[in-house]
């Protein structure tokens, strides 16, 4: 029987630890919080996955040693504590064996990808980024889901692969791990976006729009990064900016929503999401880049300088006229 450590009890950790668990794995999800799991143990239930019984085959621990002592390892913790945790883990052992990163975005601090942190933090381990389209309560519910496996070792990805596949969660593979990261960072700014033309009622055109426009900011972004132009079509691109930038099951576009409905990010709660800190981190390179990216700077104004929506709104549509396929913003 395989071992499967996951690194995070949220629900994208117990959603994948519970297909992984039908799939003959014996599962165990780490959190700091000791309080939190005496109630997961307890209870056996989340409200982040309405509905859903948790096994009892399932452990949880807030042991690192313990979550460390598996087959493979899968980071489903917030991707601003990668850097921490990853260090943690350093200090702990030397592993050598699969991490699959679960997570989605870009390190504040640093502003790198986490398969580059990674590489500094567990050099003899093989990052491999699961990513794509899929919420937590679909695939806790045996719902349907095709996701991206991306890696630069083929064994790695044939191996996770393997692990994870099952009659209703299917990975496909790429070799594109700066594209597949970056459409699953980007894709949650985007979603913000799309969230406040919902919130203001804007129309369903304004959302598609902010979809389309806001993809090719995306590959504008990721080929200057390195990125190979195609993955952006695939499932961890296209597939997963429009599952997130059109449902409010998504925080992300929850959080540009209720900013929508308020008029600003002052009025509302700091339940902050990986696309509020993503947002940051894509200004910081684009600046330094000097790439234009006139969709992720109107979040960038509402969230971090108070930016009135409807000012960015305006200056978005009086921008000069431009042709659709050559124009890069």
């Amino acid at each position: 029987m395989k071992k499967v450590g996951i690194l995070g009890a949220g629900a994208w950790g117990i959603a994948l630890g519970i297909s992984l668990e039908k799939n003959g794995c014996a599962v165990c999800l780490w959190h700091h919080d000791k309080q939190k799991l005496r109630k997961l143990n307890s209870e056996r239930k989340t409200p982040k996955l309405d509905g859903i019984i948790i096994s009892e085959k399932i452990k949880f621990t807030d042991s690192l040693e313990e979550v460390l002592n598996s087959d493979t390892l899968i980071y489903a913790s917030p991707t601003q504590e990668f850097d921490i945790i990853t260090q943690k883990i350093r200090i702990i052992t030397s592993i050598n064996k699969p991490l699959v990163i679960a997570c989605k975005g870009i390190d504040i601090n640093s502003n790198k990808l986490l398969s580059e942190i990674s590489k500094k933090n567990l050099p003899d381990c093989i990052p491999v980024i699961l990513s794509g389209p899929g919420f937590a309560i679909d695939l806790a519910n045996g719902h349907p889901i095709a996701i991206t496996l991306a890696s630069d070792s083929h064994s790695g990805l044939e191996n996770i692969g393997q692990l994870l596949a099952s009659n209703n969660f299917r990975p496909y593979f790429n070799d594109d791990v700066v594209g597949v990261q970056i459409g699953g960072a980007l894709k949650n700014v985007i979603a913000i976006a799309t969230g406040i033309a919902m919130g203001k009622k804007l129309g369903d055109g304004a959302v598609a729009s902010l979809i389309t426009r806001g993809m090719n900011e995306i590959i504008t972004f990721g080929m200057i990064m390195g990125a190979k132009k195609e993955t952006f079509f695939g499932l961890s691109g296209l597939g997963d900016l429009v599952l997130t930038a059109t449902s409010l099951k998504s925080r992300n576009t929850k959080l540009g929503n209720q900013i929508g409905i308020s008029d600003g990010l002052k009025n509302i709660s700091k339940d902050l999401t990986e696309g509020f800190y993503t947002t940051n981190a894509v200004y910081n390179i684009s600046k330094k880049k000097k790439i234009k990216l006139p969709k992720i700077d109107a979040v960038y104004n509402i969230l971090y300088n108070n930016g009135a929506v409807d000012n960015e709104i305006g200056l978005l549509m009086n921008r000069p006229l431009k042709d659709e396929n050559t124009s890069k913003d």
